[in-house]
Parts: structure tokens; sequence; C-alpha cells
């Protein structure tokens, strides 16, 4: 009994890429991974009164760290830019507490129209999956830029 137990902890079943639901990126050179096996991961969708669709999705990691990002008017598969109108509320957030760091691309807030953006490649019942690529994540504190590039696999329970 005590030999099947451990063949079951194994350390393939903490792998993200595995894992029902995770959100994994590279921040600033930093690692970010988030799992439903290690940590919390919250997708909703919210449907407004004109009948448009919100995403909101917020992981945290295992160091405590903490990705956030709304796509606004969401309709599927496809790419979803970041600040790059006056009329586009999406946005991306990484927050890190344990150095008091915070990185944004805020509504309307990207310079370069086409570096900022979630792809969503996957959507299929109450499951997305796709990828983050910003270039300009904007420091809250020194005012400079920074990158992220990650993938995520979610799934929305009603």
């Amino acid at each position: 009994m005590l030999c099947i137990t451990t063949i079951s902890c194994s350390s393939s079943d903490n792998d993200p890429v595995l894992s029902d639901q995770y959100l994994n990126a590279n921040v600033n050179g930093l690692e970010f991974n988030s799992d439903n096996n290690v940590a919390s991961l919250n997708f909703t969708r919210e449907i407004g009164p004109d009948g448009r669709v919100n995403l909101f999705v917020k992981a945290n990691s295992a160091d405590g760290d903490v990705m956030e990002f709304l796509i606004e008017n969401y309709s599927g598969t496809g790419i979803y830019y970041i600040g790059d109108n006056l009329y586009n509320n999406s946005w991306i957030k990484y927050e890190r507490p344990s150095t008091s760091e915070q990185w944004m691309v805020q509504p309307r807030g990207a310079l370069n129209l086409n570096s900022n953006f979630i792809e969503v490649t996957l959507n299929e019942d109450n499951l997305i999956e796709g990828r983050i690529s910003c270039r300009e994540l904007k420091s809250a504190i020194d005012d400079i830029f920074g990158v992220v590039d990650g993938k995520f696999r979610l799934t929305y329970f009603p």
C-alpha cells in the first residue's frame, strides 16, 4: 500500500502543464507558475446589461505573486489587444508583494498598439487556453517598462 502511495505522489503530478488549470509566465525574467495543484486560480465571466461578456482571471503563485487580467467584450477565440484604443478597458497586472512591485498595462495605457495582447486559442464549453504577450508592463514605482510572456489553461465553473 505504501508503494502505491509513493508512486502516485511522484513529481510529475505537480507539472503545471499536466494540471487541469494553469497560468505560467516569464515576467521580467522571473518565472510565475500557478496551477490548481499549488495555488488558487479564479476565472469568471460577467455579462453586462448590454450583453457584452468580460473575462476576469486572477492567479496566485506558490511564492505569493499575483497575475490578473481582464478581457473586455470577449467573443471567443482570437487576439485581444490591451490599451490599443480609448474605448478598450482590457488590462493586465502582475504584483510581487514580497518586493512591493506592481507592473501593469492599464486600459488606454499602451504606447505600441500591437505589442500587448492576450490570445485565446481554444474556447470549448467552460475551457479557455491561450497565451499572453506584453512588452509594455509599466512599473508603478519606477515608471520603467517590463515584459511578460506566458500561457494559460483555465476552466470556468458556473
